[in-house]
């Protein structure tokens, strides 16, 4: 299927709903089917305006829209690439059929905005000087960046065994200036075959005051340079991305290089070693001391390339009803890109990570604009890009903002909401949600959202990650956090990372649509509490989050 007929039918099915003619129906029928409806209502507490919307939320609309966004045809939706395009135009068509307010750039839904984009310039290379002359050795043929770092070095090379060879305190203070080399793999399992695919290699120690490191690959065991290649995507094409005005690149200092073992035979060779005869020392003496491979100098010119690449953030407003408090506006969020094409073709879906939470935002987005009642104040949806980049759009919003920050009373961030971490998998347990960040500036904010979920779905509310100590900081790794910095209440909806997390396995057929639709409505009603709320209970308690 194209991706003309996919969107077609996509829409279609939003277009054309199953109709049904209650006058044809039965009496017993219809009497059945009120039943749960009168039930539902007495369980539920909900404010009465809100229901016509909480009650539209439902998980074959959210399945709808995550089929589209996790489609092979969107191809990772990687930021700048031609798939993150094609769903932001989807998610501003999406906003467009509900008739909410476009308040981007030109009147359209899109705030654009540029990002340099730096890789490992093909102008990259080492050279190895001796009494022989200089030999030089080209990037991606000989040697493979492992991130993207300009540096300009010189130096001795050192021979310090496996990655995890052991090194005293003295061992390392002799090594400073010198460029290390280390075979890729561990010591204690000198044969670890480390196919294509594998990480382990990058277990390398930053040995203090060393210049470099360079990991050998033995080729016949763990594949060529030009095997690995396609792993390292990252550096050699796409990049590292930043802010124009924040772009700054990398101080000298120690740094990864993967080398093929012709480099590395011509480093050793010049001081009439091997690499076999190395490597047996390194696996077998137990009292191995670095070798220093004299008679030659390493130097090593890694460039960084960098260009200029367009994103956008999608945005549309739904305008409150009050005539004071509709200046001030609730910015709901999710991002919608995902980290692209991988090794090979590979793409990564991102179901998960984050249609999920793009899906419930439109899915928010459709049921307050379909509800005739409004609330007081507004409520601005934003699809967040280059969230993977390093949260760069929001970062280019709360600069830049639609609605002024002293006007934006909260931000409500939805970020994997569809599938079940290792912990509630054991217990096989679906109605919780993870709160993050909801008490750490207005504690009234927290109560507000705990009362609205009483109010309404009643799910186990954790707060695990919400510790400030708890070693994952998931506070600081999604988009709410730049409003946090603005010292803006935020909370950060979230169900835990699982096997898939950032893997081509994370697919449609795994999100769990029925709990996504049951955080989406908590979500929706949290929002609507929170646009209806007085000034006194938005107050901010604490101060904005530490930088």
């Amino acid at each position: 299927m194209n991706l003309a007929t996919l969107l077609s039918n996509l829409l279609a099915a939003f277009e054309h709903p199953i109709k049904c003619n209650p006058a044809k129906m039965k009496r017993p029928i219809l009497l059945v089917l009120l039943v749960p409806f009168c039930l539902e209502a007495q369980r539920l507490k909900l404010e009465r305006k809100s229901v016509p919307g909480y009650e539209s939320i439902k998980a074959s609309d959210l399945q709808a829209h995550l089929t589209f966004l996790a489609a092979p045809e969107l191809e990772g939706r990687e930021t700048t690439f031609r798939g993150q395009k094609i769903a932001a135009q989807y998610i501003a068509s999406m906003f467009r059929k509900f008739g909410l307010k476009p308040v981007g750039i030109d009147g359209s839904y899109f705030q654009p905005f540029d990002l340099i984009v730096s890789t490992v310039s093909p102008e990259s290379k080492i050279a190895v000087e001796s009494k022989r002359g200089t030999k030089r050795f080209s990037l991606a043929v000989d040697f493979l960046p492992t991130s993207v770092r300009e540096a300009s070095v010189t130096g001795q090379p050192v021979f310090i065994g496996y990655t995890d060879t052991y090194l005293d305190s003295t061992t390392i203070a002799g090594l400073a200036g010198k460029i290390t080399m280390v075979f890729a793999g561990r010591r204690e399992n000198a044969k670890d075959t480390l196919q294509p695919g594998g990480r382990r290699f990058f277990f390398s120690r930053t040995v203090p005051g060393s210049l470099a490191t360079l990991v050998i690959l033995n080729e016949p065991l763990q594949g060529s340079i030009g095997q690995w290649t396609p792993f390292f995507n990252n550096v050699l094409e796409k990049g590292s991305m930043q802010l124009p005005d924040t772009v700054q690149r990398r101080a000298f200092g120690p740094n990864y290089y993967l080398v093929s073992s012709a480099l590395a035979t011509e480093i050793v060779g010049n001081s009439g070693l091997s690499l076999a005869q190395l490597r047996d020392a390194a696996a077998t003496d137990s009292l191995f001391k670095p070798v220093p491979l004299t008679e030659m100098t390493v130097s090593i010119e890694s460039r960084i390339a960098g260009q200029s690449k367009r994103t956008e953030n999608v945005i549309g407003l739904l305008e409150g009803t009050d005539p004071v408090l509709k200046n001030e506006v609730v910015v709901v969020t999710a991002h919608y890109d995902h980290v692209g094409i991988g090794p090979n073709g590979t793409i990564y879906h991102g179901a998960d990570d984050d249609g999920s939470g793009t899906s419930v935002l439109l899915e928010m987005a459709e049921a307050f604009a379909q509800n005739p009642n409004r609330p007081k104040r507004s409520i601005l949806f934003m699809a967040v890009t280059a969230e993977e980049k390093g949260l760069l759009g929001s970062e280019y919003y709360v600069r830049n903002p639609i609605i002024p920050l002293e006007k934006t009373v909260a931000n409500i961030n939805i970020d994997m909401v569809g599938r079940l971490d290792e912990k509630y998998q054991k217990q096989n347990k679906h109605d919780y949600v993870y709160v993050i960040g909801s008490d750490k500036i207005s504690t009234s904010f927290d109560s507000l959202l705990k009362a609205g979920n009483q109010e309404s779905e009643n799910l186990l509310l954790d707060y695990t990650y919400n510790d400030d100590n708890d070693p994952n900081q998931f506070y600081r790794r999604s988009d709410h956090y730049n409003f946090a910095k603005h010292g803006i209440p935020v909370v950060f909806f979230f169900t835990g990372i699982h096997e898939d997390y950032h893997r081509p396995t994370d697919t449609v057929d795994k999100i769990l649509f029925d709990k996504t639709a049951r955080i989406a409505r908590l979500a929706y009603y949290f929002c609507w509490k929170v646009a209806q709320a007085s000034p006194r209970t938005l107050r901010k308690s604490l101060p904005p989050a530490a930088h």
